[in-house]
């Protein structure tokens, strides 16, 4: 729960990944995977075969963005923070600059699921691929109103993307920091114990 989180401005703690067990071929949260797929697999679905059903482009956009506004949050505040320990915000601060602030797992309680983390990146990562080339399939055909809704899915999914990846990229160099101090002090103590005399 949000007790197990660890909240940093510009910072968090650390993942720690150990070797594949069968605990890690298992999804642990197989709900939360599901949704962390489905609101953005539904809003691509329907972007590409709405026109099947209906005509109206109004009704489209409505549906796909309602999905992707779901998967926005879906991904922001509950599989990023169940499927790998991850959580990331924009504060707006009084002087009315913002700040990147993130949140890690504490892994003294638990430790990342490598089916959860899996499912976590790819689906993160992939679609923004898709919408990128469903943003050039419209740029060629002048469709100007259907890539209004692929900005909306690129400026949603992207601001996930960064978040994770920045907050990703701050995790692990927390780790690294953390190695090297413990490997400085453990060579401390041991060229402190075979001296042949005491300070």
């Amino acid at each position: 729960g949000a007790d197990a989180m660890r909240a940093r401005g510009e910072g968090g703690g650390s993942l720690q990944y150990g070797g594949e067990t069968d605990r890690d071929r298992q999804c642990e949260h197989p709900q939360v995977a599901f949704f962390h797929l489905f609101f953005r697999t539904a809003a691509i679905l329907t972007y590409v075969f709405c026109t099947w059903v209906s005509s109206s482009f109004v009704l489209s956009f409505i549906i796909t963005v309602l999905l992707l506004a779901f998967d926005f949050w879906t991904v922001k505040n509950v599989s990023g923070r169940l499927l790998v320990g991850l959580r990331w915000w924009n504060e707006i601060l009084p002087d009315g600059s913002s700040e990147w602030r993130f949140e890690c797992a504490d892994m003294s309680h638990r430790r990342t699921n490598a089916l959860d983390s899996t499912v976590f990146w790819v689906g993160l990562l992939v679609p923004p691929v898709l919408w990128v080339l469903f943003a050039l399939g419209a740029l060629l055909r002048l469709n100007f109103e259907w890539l209004l809704i692929v900005a909306v899915a690129l400026g949603l999914n992207g601001a996930n993307v960064i978040g994770y990846l920045r907050c990703r990229k701050d995790n692990v160099a927390n780790l690294k920091s953390m190695v090297t101090n413990a490997g400085m002090s453990a060579g401390m103590g041991s060229l402190m114990r075979n001296l042949p005399f005491s300070i």
